[in-house]
């Protein structure tokens, strides 16, 4: 179980064994937080039929870990949306009888892309829950749902991560470098920033977060910078991490003025980045850079 995961872990074992767990269950949280491995954890000690849950050596656990557990249906959310019909189909599994015990367990992935229509539907089993069955739900979009399914469900939102666990976890899981802004620029979620370090993304982010300092401060030709920085997809959450990590940390004795200059020029960036194309959009990036130089002089 990943570190800072397990309190959410002990929690909800408590729960579980008190026959106290809710029939609808929702973790919530950003992406790269975990929640994918926390509901597959709960998923397995609800199938598991020994005391010390799971066990991963018992008969149901066996079938969980071959991918064929009768008991357990896993909804596709690999489409732009989830219709009525998986949700019929989710009922339907979930009112039959258990057929190696305890339990019966759905899991349902990306809860936002529920259309209405579905989310609807599966009001309708949240609210008369069929005994021994768990509807295991998990999102980083909680606020898309509809308030009449939050209020079916039990919450579980998992904090974002910038502690000693995740930075412990991060190095144990890597030889390269872990770069110490990396967690906050990935908002807490220590497996994103794993992702950015194996690809070598965190290290060509360091590279352009240094670059952006040394031009803001003349040593960076603008033409360099904006070859460098144009067609990256994550530019927009680059510029911000700079200007609210960096740049204006370093203006807090300049004027006010400036510094609100500042967050309306990233605002209108924010704004129009995904509408300008091509050319335009090399000349909108080396707009912004120059004025943003001026700003911060």
């Amino acid at each position: 179980m990943l570190p800072w995961l397990t309190s959410y872990q002990t929690q909800l074992m408590r729960l579980l064994y008190k026959g106290e767990l809710a029939h609808g269950l929702l973790i919530t949280g950003p992406d790269g937080i975990g929640k994918a491995e926390l509901a597959k954890f709960l998923s397995d000690a609800l199938l598991c039929t020994q005391e010390d849950k799971p066990c991963g050596q018992c008969k149901s656990c066996l079938l969980q870990k071959a991918g064929s557990h009768s008991d357990f249906l896993a909804i596709d959310a690999t489409g732009a949306s989830i219709g009525v019909d998986s949700i019929r189909a989710l009922s339907s599994f979930m009112h039959g009888k258990a057929q190696q015990q305890p339990n019966k367990v759905v899991l349902l992935p990306d809860a936002h892309k529920l259309t209405e229509a579905a989310a609807n539907a599966l009001l309708k089993t949240l609210e008369e829950p069929p005994a021994n069955s768990f509807l295991i739900l998990y999102t980083s979009s909680s606020e898309t749902l509809p308030a009449t399914l939050l209020s079916r469900v039990q919450k579980w939102p998992l904090k974002a991560q910038f502690g000693e666990d995740a930075i412990n976890w991060l190095k144990s899981q890597t030889d390269k470098n872990v770069p110490d802004f990396l967690l906050s620029f990935c908002s807490g979620a220590p497996l994103n920033a794993l992702r950015m370090i194996e690809s070598n993304e965190a290290q060509m982010l360091s590279d352009l977060l240094d670059m952006l300092q040394r031009y803001i401060l003349g040593q960076v030709n603008l033409a360099d910078l904006v070859k460098q920085l144009e067609n990256r997809s994550y530019l927009t959450s680059l510029l911000g991490w700079f200007i609210s990590k960096h740049l204006l940390v370093e203006m807090q004795d300049k004027s006010a003025e400036r510094q609100l200059a500042i967050h309306q020029l990233y605002s209108r960036w924010c704004r129009d980045e995904t509408l300008i194309l091509g050319q335009n959009k090399s000349l909108a990036l080396n707009a912004f850079l120059i004025e943003l130089k001026r700003l911060s002089a």
